[in-house]
């Protein structure tokens, strides 16, 4: 990580409120501070950073990441947040 780009986020990561991230794709950040992973993208894209499937084993409490990511859909604007594993990139918690 110490050889990726930072920026500057005037919206502030959701989680910790850290105004420094690393753009990951288009309008997705991950926070420089507390890694939570968010921004905006279409509903299908938010499936390459978090899967639509629960986690089978409970990882580690210190493993787990926040996310909450804006998305576009068929159905509209939607939203997915929560908390998941980052190994396996499936959800832990919603909401």
């Amino acid at each position: 990580m110490t050889n990726e780009k930072k920026v500057r986020n005037a919206t502030g990561c959701p989680a910790c409120s850290a105004k420094v991230a690393y753009p990951v794709k288009g309008q997705i950040y991950r926070c420089a501070s507390c890694e939570a992973l968010y921004g905006t993208c279409y509903l299908g894209e938010s499936y390459e950073y978090v899967l639509p499937y629960w986690v089978e084993t409970e990882p580690a409490a210190d493993a787990i990441r926040y996310f909450d990511i804006t998305t576009l859909g068929s159905q509209g604007v939607g939203r997915r947040h929560g908390w998941y594993d980052p190994a396996s990139k499936r959800i832990v918690q919603v909401g």
